[in-house]
């Protein structure tokens, strides 16, 4: 399984699970991190696009005005070049940028390549949830299910439903981590 990819509840310890398999060597990925920005009145202003080493990082959802604002343009340019390197961490992918047209071009490329990935996809329950939240079209939720169903038929691709702090999907990060990341360049 060159592609190993996480879904589930968001809390349930799916990117626990692969940063713990990672380590230190989460540096030698390329590829990209979704992070929470900072917190006001317990909810995130922001969200960030930050890569695995993360020396590079930029917001692409900003709540700090109230009404959301989407930031196409890092997802365009700073998305598509984080999708370089001998191996890829994607933590997350299946939300906004899948309306991309640019990164869906460059995430094409990079799934139907040779090079192994170790990522989160959004899980279907907080997908509608970000459906509701952001105003999301028909194309989105189009977008996700092809993405999902790519994953669930691709024969070298493992999407893995994880349970809360699930003990099997953090053994499938470590094997896949043992088996693909080395002295990888990104």
């Amino acid at each position: 399984m060159r592609r190993l990819f996480l879904t589930g509840p968001i809390g349930c310890g799916k990117s626990t699970a692969i940063e713990a398999a990672l380590g230190d060597r989460l540096p030698l990925c390329g590829g990209f991190r979704t992070r929470r920005g900072q917190l006001r009145d317990g909810h995130p202003e922001n969200f960030l696009l930050e890569s695995p080493d993360g020396s590079r990082r930029a917001v692409f959802l900003d709540f700090s005005r109230g009404a959301p604002e989407v930031h196409m343009e890092v997802f365009a340019d700073f998305g598509v070049r984080m999708l370089r390197g001998d191996v890829l961490i994607l933590d997350e992918i299946g939300g906004v940028e899948l309306l991309c047209p640019e990164f869906m071009t460059a995430l094409d490329s990079v799934l139907h390549s040779g090079v192994p990935i170790l990522g989160v996809m959004k899980g279907e329950g907080p997908a509608v949830a970000l459906v509701e939240a952001l105003g999301l079209t028909q194309r989105y939720t189009a977008a996700a299910d092809r993405l999902r169903r790519w994953m669930e038929e691709d024969a070298d691709t493992c999407l893995y439903r994880c349970g809360q702090f699930d003990e099997t999907a953090a053994a499938l990060a470590r094997t896949w981590v043992e088996e693909y990341v080395h002295g990888c360049v990104f």
